[in-house]
């Protein structure tokens, strides 16, 4: 009878205990077992968290670099040079080569009028000593319309459209490779012209 009350008792203790461990564990007093643990602190991953804002550069390709040039073409009456701005979108462009390039172009405004023959060809620039050295095919010569106003105009529009590039203070000029004493039959062009800026009306 005895052993019969005492296991009873037994059975009634351990379910104590256990009741009492179920009731700390849900009222928070016992900690959850380890992988629930794991789970509540993975749970605020799950949440947006704020981040910084994202700045994305206007970049379709690739940033178009911009320089300008200053040409110089002559005006209705040729009494004066006058400017002209070209916006370049390649900055590794020889400027001295494009210069010419947009001189033998002509210009693009109705009221300014060509320097250059149509058909000249540039065969090289190159820069020594702040000298350019221009040299153009033989139609620089033969197919220049011709005269001592002509002549000026041809010569300064490329001598102070060149002289508005930083490290050029004249123009050597030459036809086929070769200096001539006058190329265009009026001005001596055997040394380097320098800028004219009495030519130039910029308004």
């Amino acid at each position: 009878m005895e052993q019969k009350a005492a296991g009873v008792f037994l059975i009634f203790f351990l379910l104590g205990i256990g009741l009492g461990i179920a009731g700390g564990w849900f009222s928070g007093l016992i900690s959850p077992p380890l992988k629930e643990q794991a789970q509540e602190k993975a749970a605020p991953r799950g949440v947006p968290q704020q981040r910084p804002p994202v700045i994305v550069e206007e970049t379709p390709k690739e940033q178009e670099q911009r320089a300008s040039i200053t040409l110089y073409f002559s005006d209705g009456e040729a009494m004066y040079l006058r400017p002209e701005q070209r916006t370049l979108k390649d900055p590794s462009a020889d400027k001295a080569a494009v210069v010419i390039g947009e001189l033998i172009r002509g210009p693009e405004s109705d009221d300014l009028v060509r320097t250059m023959p149509p058909n000249v060809r540039l065969r090289r620039v190159w820069i020594e000593d702040g000298v350019a050295y221009v040299d153009f095919s033989r139609e620089f010569q033969t197919e220049h319309w011709g005269g001592s106003t002509g002549d000026t105009f041809t010569l300064f529009s490329v001598v102070n459209s060149l002289t508005e590039l930083p490290g050029i203070e004249a123009v050597q000029f030459l036809v086929e490779g070769k200096v001539e004493e006058a190329a265009l039959g009026h001005t001596d062009t055997t040394e380097p012209i320098r800028r004219r800026e009495d030519l130039i009306k910029r308004e």
